[in-house]
């Protein structure tokens, strides 16, 4: 499935974008526009390319063919120093919080923020984390390592650090992983949440349907590098394509099956731990030069 696009058609714009690594396709002539102050939910089976296309939008890869476009600026091909100043449009969580270990709540907040500029003005600072950390649930939290905090505490304070220099886009990766259903959900209503007050854009990159199905007001599935499908939530869930169906329903194919159905498989030959010792201890060392 390709689709035309033109560079002013999203706040990301994605055109003709291929990458290979040592010759393996991992993205094929790949469109995609995102539409501002909207989510859009990146979907597919793992390795089909979607978080290599999120890497994209940031230019934290860049296209072997391709254009990649913010706001109508072409970015990928620009210096690193340049795409500093792009990046502070942006906010990323990744797939499991990447926290620093040695760094308190409040550490990790400001960090980002003293990448970008020096700061002067701490009670300033103070409110600021103080703030970020409340739309996240986790005011009272700053003088604590990520060690002492749970999975889902720590993937909230990883949203407040996506949040500190107040980004027009925020790209999830896997948000919910890792999490039970509870937590995920909570992290669900986080992303709710941010996308109303901050009026973001979000792109998220899941294997979680029902997650899928909340936040999204676009979904767009991958397939072996290509786009297999793209619309809203029923139009996913409605997809006559088999293997959107697969997926969504979290059904194996007949063809993956089919290795592991063979049955009366029975190996002549039979390991066991004993068979794996020197069968002369003493020849062996003198071999080793031991």
């Amino acid at each position: 499935m390709h689709k035309d696009v033109h560079k002013d058609d999203g706040i990301i714009v994605v055109q003709n974008v291929t990458k290979q690594y040592s010759g393996r396709t991992v993205l094929d002539n790949v469109s995609l526009a995102v539409e501002p102050g909207k989510t859009t939910v990146i979907i597919g089976k793992s390795g089909c390319g979607k978080t290599v296309m999120m890497k994209h939008m940031i230019v934290l890869e860049r296209p072997t063919e391709g254009q990649v476009f913010f706001k109508g600026q072409r970015i990928d091909h620009q210096h690193e120093r340049d795409l500093a100043e792009v990046r502070r449009h942006y906010g990323f969580c990744f797939q499991m919080g990447a926290l620093f270990d040695s760094l308190t709540v409040y550490e990790n907040i400001t960090f980002p923020i003293q990448q970008k500029q020096k700061i002067t003005d701490w009670n300033k600072m103070d409110e600021l984390v103080k703030q970020k950390l409340a739309m996240v649930g986790m005011d009272g939290f700053q003088f604590y390592f990520p060690a002492s905090l749970s999975g889902g505490q720590q993937k909230r304070v990883a949203l407040a650090r996506a949040i500190a220099l107040n980004p027009e886009v925020i790209l999830y990766d896997e948000p919910t992983t890792g999490l039970d259903p509870v937590r995920s959900d909570i992290i669900n209503e986080l992303i709710l949440k941010l996308q109303e007050a901050l009026k973001v854009t979000s792109v998220v990159v899941t294997h979680d349907m029902k997650s899928a199905y909340k936040i999204a007001d676009r979904i767009v599935m991958f397939h072996e590098g290509r786009i297999l499908a793209d619309g809203d939530a029923d139009y996913i869930r409605n997809h006559p394509n088999p293997i959107v169906q697969e997926f969504i329903n979290g059904q194996v194919s007949e063809s993956e099956l089919a290795p592991i159905r063979m049955g009366g498989t029975r190996f002549e030959t039979q390991f066991h731990p004993e068979d794996f010792k020197p069968s002369n201890p003493k020849k062996q060392g003198q071999a080793t030069g031991s």
